[in-house]
């Protein structure tokens, strides 16, 4: 009888860590479709704002973002560092996940802090500068 209840416990252990590994998969795939659905619902966010007008507090969308980067790192070529950092400062914490995410550096962790979205965008832009200081952007 012993033998028996033994063999039964090890295989209900079993189907646990089978149903775990299930339940690990399922929580991915949401997790990966809730990214997708958040990206979708900033572009869409971001096309009804252009109709309001306030481009201040308006989402950006993914083809927008570089736009913006770029723009950034030439006020910053220029030496205006100031307006990047009060630009950036203004920007919601959205468009900094995914400015981040677009320049190919997402974040460590699912909440990253503005601040270190933030330092992360500038640290990309300086060394953007560094990288292009004597090669022109526009014959490339």
């Amino acid at each position: 009888m012993m033998i028996k209840k033994d063999e039964e416990t090890v295989q209900l252990v079993d189907e646990i860590g089978e149903l775990k590994e299930i339940l690990r998969e399922v929580s991915r795939k949401l997790t990966r479709i809730e990214t997708k659905v958040k990206r979708g619902v900033t572009s869409a966010s971001s096309k009804t704002s252009d109709f309001q007008n306030s481009p201040a507090t308006a989402d950006l969308s993914a083809e927008n973002i570089l736009q913006v980067y770029e723009e950034l790192r030439l006020k910053a070529k220029n030496g205006k560092e100031q307006e990047v950092r009060e630009k950036l400062l203004a920007m919601t914490a959205t468009d900094l996940n995914l400015m981040c995410c677009e320049l190919g550096m997402p974040p460590s962790s699912k909440n990253p802090s503005r601040r270190k979205m933030f330092e992360l965008i500038i640290g990309r832009i300086k060394q953007s500068l560094m990288l292009s200081r004597h090669i022109d952007r526009q014959t490339l």
